[in-house]
């Protein structure tokens, strides 16, 4: 039986870099992870046979983090108003 190789993904950045990041990078870097999985194959050729694109868990991983990135600034933002 042969399996997917694990990739590393040229995109991925660390928790640490993500939490440097302004709103507006962020944002941008949603918006470029998200047009590389609308572009990206579904399936691949992989051992003589179609299996899911292992590149696509990398990129939905980090669309992940994006967005839990982002829902923390906002929860931050909303908490600075409040207590004003």
């Amino acid at each position: 039986m042969t399996y997917a190789p694990n990739l590393a993904a040229p995109v991925e950045e660390s928790t640490p870099q993500l939490a440097s990041m302004s709103i507006r990078e962020l944002i941008g870097a949603l918006s470029a992870t998200e047009d590389r999985l609308r572009q990206l194959p579904l399936l691949v050729p992989f051992g003589g046979r179609l299996i899911t694109n292992p590149e696509r868990r990398l990129l939905l991983r980090r669309q992940g983090m994006l967005i839990a990135s982002l829902r923390r600034r906002r929860a931050a933002l909303r908490a600075s108003v409040a207590s004003r």
